[in-house]
């Protein structure tokens, strides 16, 4: 079982954090589903909030837009990567 580091607060930081630290920028939806054991309707509710944010980039399927390919961080999620970074050496 994965547990949730102690300085993630939300799902969404926490999607920030496997993408900075462990996915390498870039991840599918299911990749998150397995590492953090959440629903695949909660992670689709979590990239939404990030993509709002202006923290991700969601690529869309070419063929039919609702299907998500993968998510990748942008200059404003790799601040916030960065950001956890800084929290996380100070817990």
């Amino acid at each position: 079982m994965f547990i949730t580091p102690d300085f993630i607060h939300t799902p969404e930081e926490w999607i920030i954090w496997l993408l900075g630290s462990e996915f390498h920028d870039t991840a599918t939806i299911d990749m998150l589903v397995q590492r953090t054991r959440y629903s695949r309707e909660d992670i689709i509710s979590s990239v939404g909030v990030l993509e709002r944010m202006k923290a991700i980039r969601v690529n869309r399927n070419a063929g039919n837009a609702m299907i998500i390919d993968s998510i990748a961080l942008v200059p404003n999620g790799k601040k916030m990567y960065g950001e956890l970074i800084l929290r996380a050496g100070h817990t």
